[in-house]
């Protein structure tokens, strides 16, 4: 197995494959808008926001990577935890989906000397360590899903890693 083989294993664990974690396709099922928006203490971010920040940050790279232009970022890794304008919980899901699918397609699209080269010029850290990386991200927050969801009381232990 090649290293994009790897990355690509983890970008479908991540999404809709559970292995040695809980994936996101179970984290949120069953999952209705209320409980995805409930907040549990100050300072808190809610699983809609969680996946709001997993959406910003997942295709903010995906554009890096496939050379499309971004707009400088406004605000602070803070602010990528709220709702964009007008966007409903089944559309903050769908998107979330969108973006790891596309990532699937520009992995399996990419050369090895797209994964040797460096995310930004003048940057050190190349595309493979990167998206290593944004991998980690992703089942860090969705291990946060599940926690929130066992202390909302909303999650079923048939959705774990079997």
């Amino acid at each position: 197995m090649g290293r994009k083989d790897v990355l690509l294993n983890q970008i479908q664990a991540c999404n809709n494959v559970n292995g040695w974690f809980v994936s996101f396709e179970n984290s949120i099922k069953g999952l209705t808008a209320e409980e995805a928006a409930e907040k549990h203490g100050e300072g808190t971010n809610s699983i809609r926001e969680i996946v709001n920040h997993l959406n910003f940050w997942n295709e903010r790279y995906l554009h890096r990577f496939l050379r499309i232009p971004e707009e400088s970022m406004d605000g602070n890794n803070d602010t990528t935890f709220h709702d964009p304008a007008d966007a409903d919980w089944d559309t903050t899901v769908n998107r979330f989906y969108s973006i790891m699918d596309r990532w699937s397609v520009a992995l399996k699209e990419a050369s090895d000397r797209k994964l040797d080269s460096p995310v930004q010029e003048n940057d050190e850290e190349q595309w493979e360590s990167t998206l290593a990386n944004l991998t980690i991200h992703n089942a860090y927050h969705i291990g946060q899903i599940v926690t929130i969801r066992k202390i909302q009381g909303t999650w079923n232990p048939a959705e774990g890693v079997h």
